[in-house]
């Protein structure tokens, strides 16, 4: 297990979209910030993943890519695409990004109307703000320190200045994976509590035999693991579709084979989507 502090998959993704943004010729989104906002990881991130597949193999193989890009890739531009669909009926809407880790998308946007509220642990946030300043960026984003364990998200945000009546935009991509079912719900009813005007994204993935999926989730599993961020088990597609249904949420949920369709083009085409991997917009 690496004894490197603060999320390492955070900075994981961050590498994919700097990646994506610069080796792709007609990117969906442009992540120009993503490169140097981890500068500093960019070395040891490599070594990392270099090491553990180094460690199962005996040897590098080249598709570290196929491993790692798609997911955060493709979630990116799902996110930032209905976002900007929201912000277009709703000016003055709210972003909130629960586990925001290294995202930059509220540096990257233009807008002047839209509160961005990021939230995320109170250590790994602190060496965002730092890297922040570092770069020189104005301050665009509120950053909201919570421990899930001990703080209340809504008290946490109200003392922030968080407007409930305010349209409000809500991305959790990458939480699900961490967190059991009941406790992943507990987190969306207390989102629900938010605003009267919803959108909910988010990602997971459907548990499967390796008969039944592709092998190489079991290797991302492994490697978070290694990182010191183990996987929890995933959900099952239809429980969380109709558990969404059941608290109010009208229910949009693209599959793998549709995320593939819409997400994975391009260059990254040649990237294979997981066959596990579901995006769901939830809208209230």
């Amino acid at each position: 297990m690496t004894t490197y502090q603060g999320s390492v998959t955070a900075r994981i993704c961050a590498w994919a979209r700097a990646y994506y943004s610069k080796s792709e010729n007609q990117p969906v989104f442009n992540d120009y910030l993503a490169e140097k906002i981890i500068e500093d990881d960019k070395k040891l991130l490599l070594n990392l993943i270099l090491k553990k597949r180094r460690q199962e193999h005996g040897v590098f193989k080249k598709n570290v890519l196929d491993l790692i890009l798609p997911i955060p890739v493709s979630r990116s531009i799902f996110a930032e695409h209905e976002f900007l669909d929201f912000k277009k009926k709703n000016p003055s809407a709210q972003y909130l990004i629960l586990g925001a880790g290294l995202d930059t998308f509220a540096w990257r946007d233009t807008s002047d109307k839209t509160s961005y509220f990021e939230v995320d642990h109170p250590f790994f946030q602190s060496i965002k703000k730092q890297r922040i300043k570092n770069l020189h960026l104005e301050n665009r984003a509120i950053f909201v320190p919570v421990d899930f364990r001990t703080d209340s998200l809504k008290e946490k945000l109200k003392q922030a200045g968080f407007d409930s009546s305010r349209p409000t935009f809500v991305t959790i991509m990458g939480l699900s994976y961490y967190l059991n079912f009941s406790t992943f719900i507990s987190t969306l009813k207390d989102i629900l509590e938010l605003s009267s005007k919803l959108t909910v994204l988010f990602d997971f993935y459907e548990e499967k035999s390796l008969s039944d999926t592709d092998r190489r989730f079991e290797e991302l599993k492994n490697l978070t693991s290694y990182v010191g961020e183990p996987m929890s088990d995933g959900y099952k597609s239809s429980s969380v579709v109709n558990t969404l249904e059941q608290l109010g949420f009208a229910v949009n949920h693209l599959t793998p084979y549709e995320i593939k369709e819409k997400f994975l083009s391009g260059q990254i085409k040649k990237i294979k989507a997981y066959d596990n991997v579901h995006f769901i917009k939830a809208e209230k």
